[in-house]
């Protein structure tokens, strides 16, 4: 007569396995947080390009002052206002936006008194500056 063994724990065998496959997805997990929290995945942040402007009360004029090499006037809202309305620049100015840009108050928009302009840059929707020049 044979005898038969039958092995009934088999706990070490299942809970080396878990604690196994538990590391193992946490290594997962923390390689796709890092991925994304560093950006290599994800959407791609736009930055705001920096960009300074100098207003002139006498001549009625706002000029760029400096602006980033990659700043562009089709990303740029310019929108007027004055007591009873607003506008947006009639002139529209593209291409690469760089120091000595002018825009002339009195020719490039229909607004007249006390106006105040404002450059939106869009894909950020950040707002680079508002100046308010009297008389127009």
């Amino acid at each position: 007569m044979k005898m038969q063994r039958t092995i009934t724990n088999q706990d070490a065998v299942s809970a080396v396995i878990g604690v196994i496959i538990m590391v193992a997805i946490t290594v997962a997990m923390a390689a796709v947080a890092y991925a994304y929290f560093t950006g290599m995945i994800g959407e791609q942040k736009t930055a705001t390009p920096a960009i300074d402007f100098a207003k002139s009360d006498s001549e009625k004029t706002i000029t760029v002052a400096t602006a980033d090499v990659n700043a562009n006037w089709n990303d740029i809202n310019i929108t007027f206002t004055n007591a009873t309305s607003h506008a947006y620049l009639i002139v529209p100015k593209t291409g690469a936006m760089n120091a000595g840009d002018t825009i002339d108050l009195r020719n490039d928009q229909i607004l007249r008194g006390k106006v105040t302009v404002s450059f939106m840059h869009i894909p950020t929707n950040a707002l680079l500056g508002t100046y308010t020049i009297e008389n127009v």
